[in-house]
């Protein structure tokens, strides 16, 4: 039974991958067989939703610039549905319109807008396990004096002998 079932499933398979092949070929005799007047209307049907997505785009983009007093900008575009009032009849985007409306947002939603003491952009707390350390590292006379204060002599001789190098280094 298992072996019935397989055969029929990869007969349907490869029925389903001839009437691919059929329907493409279809499609291609389809759009061959289109006049130009019907050519240029798909063209201009496909442009119209291009643009209608890049105003889109470009009206969400100006809402996010003007809303500067805002504590989070990418939320502003969710407070005002109407989208398409704020584009006129030239395709020209009304910046004061929408600098208006965000303010109206903030007066009705007072915890949307930015901190009062908080100007530009946040900064992060110092890590003080990072950067430079107020005490750089001790001078080798105090670490020969604690070399000597263990009784580690022979780290004391090794500091002792660094020393002279860097006076002889010197005086050169």
């Amino acid at each position: 039974m298992y072996e019935q079932v397989q055969a029929k499933l990869t007969k349907t398979e490869q029925a389903a991958r001839g009437h691919k092949k059929k329907a493409a070929r279809l499609d291609e005799i389809e759009a061959a067989q289109q006049t130009d007047t019907e050519k240029a209307a798909r063209r201009a049907e496909t442009a119209e939703k291009q643009l209608a997505a890049f105003r889109r785009k470009a009206v969400e983009a100006e809402i996010r610039a003007a809303a500067t007093g805002w504590a989070d900008p990418s939320d502003a575009p969710r407070y005002l549905d109407d989208r398409d009032r704020y584009l006129g009849e030239d395709g020209e985007i009304d910046t004061a319109a929408i600098a208006a409306d965000l303010a109206a947002v903030l007066l009705a939603r007072p915890h949307l807008a930015r901190d009062r003491e908080q100007s530009g952009p946040r900064r992060p707390a110092p890590d003080p396990s990072q950067g430079q350390r107020q005490s750089g590292p001790a001078s080798l006379d105090v670490q020969i004096a604690d070399a000597e204060k263990r009784g580690n002599w022979m780290a004391a001789i090794a500091l002792k002998n660094q020393r002279l190098a860097e006076q002889a280094a010197q005086q050169r």
